[in-house]
């Protein structure tokens, strides 16, 4: 029987499983597959050097001040204080609030082990843009089956098994990546088909929700609220060009809406926070690096003493471009006269013009190297003891090219097809190619870390939505000649 034909298999599917409880059935399906994924040896199982059933105390010490640890400990100050105290402080100045509110919430309120609810907690929220990202394909048990294949595929390479659901599951990577594909999914999906204009403005504001709640967790989203107005604004210029054409016009509109709701929806759900900074901190900011950053920059492989993980990234780019100014740099500190965040910026940027190619080698070297690099040893391999620590780190160079090639030929063909399909009239997924811009944009002057890659990694996954989108436009324009 031809499933395409009129009662064929499709049809008898669809009437005895509605859509709607395919959609369900799909969910609950990747909820199981990313909840083996994590307990795969029981609610006790181990993650990175801790199992999920110790209690968060002793996480903390184990953790130490790493990225975790900082979050446990600075929600565990939270709730003895009632507040954030002046020597917590710091960790809301490098990262922004959301792991730490989370981890309080789990500490405070969960009857289950800490690491056992942060496992819960990202089996739920993985499970979302993993349903939205396989249900197109779930058309049939032949097809399902191919995915679902593939999908552990996947979830055994190293973005994965590493930051995300292993060594990194108490960082606030994993969470974060997961939310930002989530709304990307919901604008690819939606771009890719007709429906309703409520749909449209449904979509646009749970796609804001997601972006929003992955700012929270990683400052590195930060400029994809930008990246919506920028094309929502080219979208309203293009409705505004063909406002005496109607056809394709609504189309636009939709667009448009929906990319603006996005964008507004961010900035409502930042505000708060931001509002909270300028009161109590005289900034918006959520995170300040900035200064950092720049000091980082400007200190001396060869005579600084730098960790192994922070040169392995690239930190020191000003004195790789510039010895001179490096010197210099030295030299009046070791006078006295330390170099304003201001000053040390004026002269990375006027390195960075003198030397244009020398800049792009450097960084296309470091970029590359963490992109091919498996994430579990990036910059660490770690030892310890569960029950008595200490915790002892070693340099590794562990490479794992053909995960990196899969990875990036996704994540070219993503781009590409994204462009295409933005040719085609589709301009919403322009955000595509000009969020990957953004989301590297951060790498010509701070250091690359491989977890950082994740979303660029991950935005290669909606490749084969983008390609199967196209092939379909192709076979409609087919019929349609014909």
């Amino acid at each position: 029987m031809d499933r395409n034909m009129p009662g064929g298999f499709e049809t008898v599917v669809s009437r005895i499983l509605p859509p709607r409880y395919r959609t369900i059935q799909n969910w609950v399906l990747q909820l199981a597959i990313v909840f083996v994924c994590l307990f795969f040896t029981g609610l006790n199982t181990t993650h990175g050097y801790v199992t999920l059933g110790l209690s968060a105390d002793r996480m903390s010490k184990i953790f130490g001040f790493a990225d975790d640890g900082s979050y446990l400990q600075a929600a565990q100050n939270l709730i003895a204080n009632g507040r954030s105290t002046p020597e917590w402080a710091w960790v809301l100045n490098l990262w922004p609030p959301g792991m730490v509110w989370l981890d309080g919430l789990v500490v405070r309120l969960s009857p289950w082990p800490f690491g056992v609810t942060i496992a819960l907690v990202t089996t739920l929220v993985w499970s979302i843009p993993l349903a939205l990202l396989t249900r197109p394909f779930m058309n049939s048990a032949k097809n399902a089956g191919i995915v679902v294949a593939a999908e552990l595929l996947i979830l055994a390479t190293s973005p994965f098994q590493s930051w995300m659901f292993d060594e990194g599951l108490f960082y606030a990577d994993g969470l974060a990546a997961a939310l930002f594909l989530t709304g990307l999914l919901l604008i690819v999906n939606r771009a890719r088909s007709e429906a309703p204009f409520p749909i449209w403005l449904r979509d646009g504001i749970f796609a804001g929700v997601s972006f929003a709640a992955s700012i929270y967790l990683r400052a590195s989203y930060q400029l994809i609220p930008w990246v919506l107005a920028v094309v929502a604004a080219l979208l309203w210029i293009l409705v505004l060009v063909r406002r005496k054409r109607s056809t394709g016009r609504s189309g636009l509109i939709s667009q448009a809406v929906m990319l603006s709701v996005a964008f507004i929806g961010i900035l409502m759900l930042m505000q708060p926070y931001a509002s909270y900074n300028l009161e109590t901190k005289g900034r918006l900011a959520f995170v300040t690096t900035e200064d950092l950053v720049y000091q980082h920059t400007w200190e001396n492989p060869r005579t600084d003493k730098i960790p192994q993980w922070m040169l392995d990234g690239g930190s020191t780019i000003g004195c790789d471009l510039d010895p001179t100014t490096c010197a210099t740099v030295h030299r009046e500190e070791a006078g006295g006269k330390v170099p304003s965040s201001a000053e040390l910026r004026t002269d990375l940027i006027r390195a960075i013009v003198e030397h244009p190619f020398k800049f792009a080698g450097n960084r296309i070297s470091f970029v590359t190297r963490q992109w091919f690099v498996d994430e579990r040893d990036s910059y660490s391999h770690v030892q310890t003891n569960f029950n008595t620590g200490p915790i002892t780190y070693s340099a590794s160079s562990n490479l794992n090219p053909p995960q990196g090639i899969l990875y990036l030929g996704l994540f070219v063909l993503s781009l590409i097809s994204a462009v295409l399909l933005a040719a085609r009239g589709r301009w919403s997924l322009l955000i595509v190619p000009l969020i990957a811009a953004a989301l590297l944009a951060p790498f010509a002057i701070v250091h690359v870390e491989a977890r950082y890659l994740i979303p660029l990694k991950l935005m290669g996954l909606i490749a084969p939505l983008l390609v199967m989108t196209i092939l379909f436009d192709r076979r409609t324009r087919h019929r349609s000649v014909d």
